[in-house]
């Protein structure tokens, strides 16, 4: 982890900025420190949603709104519409919140949410338990593959995109550590911190992680481009 400074992880924190067309359309400011308006309310529901000892209903729209939270120039959300003429949300999604817990367990679960590759089914899960969970797009698993932190993740097989994920998160959970023995605090925001002393989430770090990204990132290959379109 050298190529990583994690004294850097509160500027890097600051520094996350995302936004795309539906930001304005669904009335939102892009999401940057210290606000994060749109990832606050997708947290505050996918937590509701985790909370629930059953669902009735499947929580389409909420989907439907993370997809177009995350969309970028291809977006993922004709893919989702089309797959849902197939298959019961409902019966796909429960299995992913009885698992929330077991990373490797939940990811496989969040695979089969038609429209779904590694970039959503992860942002799913960080929306539901940012306190454990943490998206694993295009753009971070460029930088760290050139940083030799995370092996290749081949999207055409569920194998790998499972082992990638794991990986990733346990990546995110072991930098939360090293923050907390640091005593290195989050920076305050409107998101929910952790119950530390430091406050850092395995979601903030991989925000953190994206800035960083951002940072050592060069023009990338036709994998990860398809990756981060996700």
């Amino acid at each position: 982890m050298s190529v990583i400074n994690i004294n850097e992880f509160p500027a890097f924190f600051r520094a996350y900025n995302w936004s795309n067309a539906n930001h304005k359309a669904r009335g939102y400011p892009g999401d940057q420190y210290p606000t994060f308006p749109w990832i606050k309310s997708l947290e505050e529901r996918g937590s509701w949603l985790v909370e629930q000892a059953s669902l009735t209903n499947a929580p389409t729209d909420y989907v439907r709104e993370l997809l177009a939270w995350g969309a970028g120039k291809n977006d993922p959300r004709m893919r989702f519409e089309v797959g849902l003429g197939n298959v019961s949300l409902l019966g796909i999604f429960a299995p992913v919140l009885a698992n929330i817990d077991d990373p490797k367990k939940a990811i496989t679960a969040a695979l089969q949410i038609p429209g779904c590759g590694l970039t959503y089914a992860s942002k799913l899960l960080r929306f539901l338990r940012p306190d454990m969970h943490a998206s694993l797009d295009g753009r971070i698993r460029e930088a760290m593959l050139k940083a030799r932190l995370l092996d290749r993740v081949y999207d055409s097989n569920e194998n790998s995109m499972v082992r990638g994920y794991v990986a990733f998160q346990a990546f995110c959970v072991e930098l939360v550590a090293q923050l907390d023995a640091a005593k290195i605090a989050r920076p305050e925001c409107n998101l929910l911190a952790a119950a530390t002393q430091t406050g850092w989430r395995v979601a903030d770090v991989e925000m953190a992680l994206f800035a960083w990204a951002d940072r050592t990132s060069t023009v990338p290959d036709a994998e990860s481009q398809m990756a981060a379109a996700e």
